[in-house]
């Protein structure tokens, strides 16, 4: 019964948080960081595509579409 009071007590916890606007902002912050920590990995993958792309632009000759 001990557990079951424990876990009562740390729903109601969370719920009264959660009725707080600055919970709402703080959980924002946290996912927010936590996607950009996930993502830098592709991010530094799509920065090197970009750089590849941009020199070979730099690199080929451009082509003439139209005749004038």
């Amino acid at each position: 019964m001990a557990n079951l009071s424990f876990l009562h007590s740390a729903i109601d916890w969370v719920q009264d948080r959660m009725k707080e606007r600055t919970s709402w902002d703080g959980l924002t912050i946290i996912v927010i960081s936590i996607l950009v920590i996930m993502a830098s990995p592709l991010v530094k993958i799509a920065a090197w595509a970009g750089l590849a792309y941009g020199l070979w632009t730099v690199w080929k000759k451009e082509k003439k579409f139209l005749p004038w």
